[in-house]
């Protein structure tokens, strides 16, 4: 038996240093004695430390000396890369026709099954005879597992490769005689062991004795246990994660020395976060997350997806040189006004009225047709290679990270021209799969090392600072194999998995051999509402060196540790409350043109000299809405790919004209007989109704073809349904009143008689307010009269909750827009305001009551004056606050606002607060004098 040596790694390192330099002797160019076997890069780094310089010493991990072993033998075997055994598990995952394999994610399952099979020793043979006479849980589904398993190898074998439990097991019948020093290993496979019980193992450097550690020990003798001297250490407490990650990049700017900085499990987002904090570090970023991986995978979608226009674009943004010449941009802000959310050529030619750069746009995806022609059907892998390499030809390189990502695809086009031995057709999403797997990483200068635990064994440093030391992040959680159990695996001989404490109780005692300080953090929330819990490897360790405070310790962990005595455990990091307070009183209230309160309110005279009763709604409802769409020009951006159905603004102008035209036409006996029949519609008015509604989504379809034609199916068939229980509502009430339509999308103001609009009134409606006069100018959607009344009718799509109890929001200010209209309508026509009224029409039936959406103009008349009194002296004097409402039941100013997602004051609950508590902008702009 080889003699075994327990320390740590660091001084594993010192101690196999100093044995090679004395079996080498004085003579620098004598070859070294023995050579070394590490289990990390981190120990290979340790020794070579320790050892310079270190020419043709061979520090070499078991893989690469099994290869090398072989090699020297006269056998060269291609040992499978990850990526061909994950191409070739899902190709064989696929072959089986089975409902499990057809779960999501079973490839990944069946590798990692596969993968602890081989690694016991096991061929699929054994496997096979030992499921048949053992007494496991399932045995259809191990037959089934079995099969895939075997149709991997096969796949595996046709490319030429080897497993790489095969590759130890070939090294092992070959003999070594040079003798290798076992560095830094605490578990080995059942093949790893195997292997190097077959080499000339000359000594045995083990870096723990922890329990985890105890059956690799046993397999070469006995270590009695030794006690380890502990590197200082403390404890942090933080409120968030990310104020946890903040305080930890401030400490390492301060010290001086080799710095370290791990966790279990290291996530991308956190790599982002100390970057962003001044910690430069190595960063990982995907392959498809590059310019040129995108587009690679955006155009394997393209048919899938039928083609959407903002990927289309995308492609071209990032990129791919198309043939086709195309104003980019000027491709997108029209084909977002022709509502074009994507489709084949084909069926975008069929829009009518087209300008230049839709036909360009039209053109491109006839184009991406042509390049993705094939991709209907499943290709073979030289079809992908050749297909992958066209894409790459036309992408435009600008500097070397794109070339680097261009070596990166080239590594996916030559391992498909491996797999086109396989003789198997693979689909988009294998090929996506496979580029998914990539990752680049930027080398950065003076880089803090920053990884997870697996990584950190074998590598020391002055401080490491241990963060995230949460529960179900350290100890970090096993999940049971679904394919196969630790049952199962313990009567098939396979190594089970067990809960893993053994394991993470290990790893978190090596991060003190790694460090001369260690300092333990972790956060109460992850920021996002969610409790986290202290680790309970930590909370265990801190109350074995503190068993005086353990009851204390166990009641509040977080809170206590702070407590400790002695300079090894750091107080708590949390945010004091009336700081907090404070920061917010500083931020909040005070007027700035950040608020909306704009010092020189000379240009807002102008916003007064010509409104529409729309835009005075918008300032009743948020006064800073009405700054930034109408007098900052502020527009929402439409992405028509995104919308399944018709645009709200669209539909609502769908159903306006229907109705226009439908009313329109209505003749006295057309009302005689829906009389008659009520409460159903006469068919006559169902028929005329129908081509009403088909004739205006035909001329929709002919002006922006739809994206999913199901979908506007769908949609043209529930118009008819919604618009004929509601005409058949309407005629009921208007027969009802003794009241007809007499006025149609009723139009007043220069404006639209500018834009080509049939205008029924020139002039514009001027009210005064303020001391100013306003020219008002608008659009009504329908005017009834019986001869002196008249009764302004706005229709509204839906059920319309946010006009309910329209007069007592008018009287608030947030619902002018009718009341306008019944002020113009009085004028206009000469009417008393006794003689006006006004009614909202809900598209879509409801519970609330008719008398809820309507008002009468003499009830309000002198109110609405005083409330266009108190906007128009606030908006002469640049008085913009944010009103955020997001409840449907009152008035949701929030709903249709272009800015609602960028909107501080909704976002900050303290913001919210403080200006909400006034019910209505009316009263805060009172409040605010």
């Amino acid at each position: 038996m080889p003699p075994l040596f327990f320390g740590r790694y660091q001084d594993i390192a010192k101690e196999i240093a100093e044995r090679l330099e004395a079996g080498r002797g004085t003579d620098p160019f004598q070859p070294w004695s023995e050579e070394v076997i590490v289990a990390s890069s981190g120990m290979a780094d340790a020794i070579a430390r320790e050892l310079r310089p270190v020419a043709a010493l061979r520090l070499q991990s078991l893989e690469n000396l099994a290869r090398r072993i072989l090699n020297d033998a006269g056998e060269y075997p291609h040992v499978a890369t990850d990526a061909e055994r994950r191409l070739a598990m899902r190709s064989a995952a696929r072959s089986i026709d089975h409902p499990l394999t057809t779960t999501r994610g079973i490839a990944a399952m069946l590798e990692r099954s596969y993968r602890d099979v081989r690694d016991s020793g096991l061929t699929l043979d054994d496997l096979r005879k030992r499921s048949e006479r053992a007494r496991i849980r399932n045995r259809d589904r191990t037959r089934v597992v079995i099969r895939a398993f075997t149709e991997y190898e096969r796949l595996i074998d046709a490319i030429g490769a080897i497993d790489p439990a095969d590759l130890f097991t070939r090294a092992a019948n070959v003999k070594c005689e040079t003798p290798q020093i076992i560095a830094g290993f605490y578990d080995m496979t059942g093949v790893q062991l195997r292997f190097v019980k077959s080499l000339k193992v000359s000594a045995i450097y083990v870096p723990t004795t922890e329990k985890f550690a105890e059956p690799f020990v046993t397999e070469f003798g006995n270590l009695s246990p030794q006690s380890s001297v502990l590197s200082p250490w403390d404890v942090v407490a933080y409120d968030r994660a990310d104020l946890e990650i903040k305080a930890i990049a401030d400490q390492v700017k301060k010290l001086n020395g080799k710095i370290g900085i791990v966790t279990r499990s290291l996530d991308p987002y956190d790599v982002h976060l100390f970057n962003r904090y001044g910690i430069a570090s190595k960063q990982d970023t995907p392959l498809i997350a590059h310019c040129l991986g995108r587009t690679i995978v955006t155009i394997l979608r393209l048919r899938e997806r039928g083609f959407p226009r903002g990927d289309v674009l995308e492609i071209v943004r990032d990129g791919f040189r198309a043939e086709t010449s195309i104003d980019i941009d000027e491709a997108d802000r029209k084909t977002r006004e022709k509502r074009i959310a994507g489709g084949t050529s084909k069926e975008l030619r069929s829009a009518q009225r087209r300008p230049r750069a839709v036909d360009d746009y039209i053109a491109l995806v006839a184009e991406l047709e042509s390049l993705t022609a094939k991709l209907d059907a499943p290709l073979r892998g030289n079809d992908w290679s050749e297909l992958l390499a066209t894409i790459v030809s036309r992408f435009k390189f600008e500097d070397e990270r794109d070339l680097r990502a261009a070596e990166e695809v080239d590594k996916v086009i030559a391992l498909f021209e491996r797999a086109d031995r396989m003789n198997v057709r693979f689909d988009a999403t294998t090929v996506i799969d496979a580029l998914e797997q990539i990752a680049m990483t930027d080398d950065v200068e003076g880089a803090v090392w920053i990884g997870d635990v697996m990584k950190f064994r074998g590598r020391t440093f002055d401080h490491v600072f241990a963060f995230h030391m949460q529960d179900d992040s350290f100890p970090q959680r096993r999940i049971e194999d679904a394919l196969l159990p630790d049952s199962d695996r313990s009567l098939l001989g396979i190594r089970q998995i067990g809960d893993g404490s053994d394991e993470e109780r290990l790893l978190f005692r090596l991060l003190f051999d790694g460090a001369d300080h260690v300092h333990f953090s972790f956060a109460a929330s992850d920021g996002f509402g969610k409790a986290l819990r202290p680790s309970q490897l930590l909370k265990n360790f801190v109350i074995e060196q503190r068993p005086g405070e353990k009851a204390a310790l166990l009641k509040n962990f977080a809170k206590e540790v702070a407590g400790l005595p002695g300079s090894q455990v750091a107080d708590r990091q949390l945010c004091n409350p009336a700081t907090r307070q404070l920061q917010l009183l500083a931020r909040a209230g005070t007027r700035s043109v950040f608020d909306g309160f704009i010092t020189d309110p000379a240009p807002f005279a102008r916003a007064l000299e010509t409104v529409t009763p729309t835009q005075l709604e918008d300032f009743g409802e948020c006064p800073q809405k009405f700054l930034f769409e109408h007098i900052l020009g502020v527009d929402e951006l439409d992405d028509p790919e995104r919308e399944l159905q018709i645009n709200h603004r669209d539909k609502g102008s769908i159903d306006h004209r229907i109705l226009e035209r439908f009313y329109s036409a209505m003749t006295a006996d057309d009302y005689d007989a829906a009389q008659r029949e009520l409460p159903m519609l006469p068919e006559s008015l169902v028929s005329r109704l129908n081509d009403t509604v088909d004739g205006e989504f035909d001329r929709l379809e002919s002006e922006a073809p739809p994206f999913n034609r199901n979908i506007r199916a769908i949609e043209r068939s529930a118009t008819k349904r919604i618009l004929r229980d509601f005409v058949a509502r309407d005629l009921a009430e208007l027969i009802a009143n003794d009241l007809r339509p007499q006025h149609f999308e009723y139009t007043f103001g220069a404006k639209f008689a500018a834009r080509g609009y049939r205008v029924d009134h020139p002039e514009p409606f001027i009210v005064h307010a303020a001391g100013i006069p306003i020219r008002v100018e608008g659009k009504i959607d329908r005017v009834d009269q019986d001869g002196s009344r008249f009764r302004i009718v706005d229709y509204k799509s839906g059920k319309a909750l946010r006009h309910k109890d329209l007069g007592k929001k008018i009287d608030r200010g947030v619902r002018l827009q009718l009341a306008v209209y019944a002020m113009a309508i009085a004028e206009f026509f000469g009417a008393e305001p006794s003689d006006v009224s006004g009614t909202i029409k809900p598209i879509v039936a409801g519970d609330t009551n008719a008398s809820s959406f309507a008002f009468d103009l003499k009830d309000k008349r002198w109110g609405l004056q005083e409330t266009l009194d108190i906007f128009a002296s606030a908006i002469l004097r640049g008085r913009f606050p944010a009103f955020p409402n997001e409840k449907d039941a009152d008035f949701n100013s929030c709903k249709y606002c272009a800015v609602n997602h960028s909107c501080r004051t909704k976002h900050d609950l303290e913001e919210k607060y403080a200006v909400t508590r006034s019910r209505e902008p009316r009263t805060l702009l009172q409040e605010i004098e």
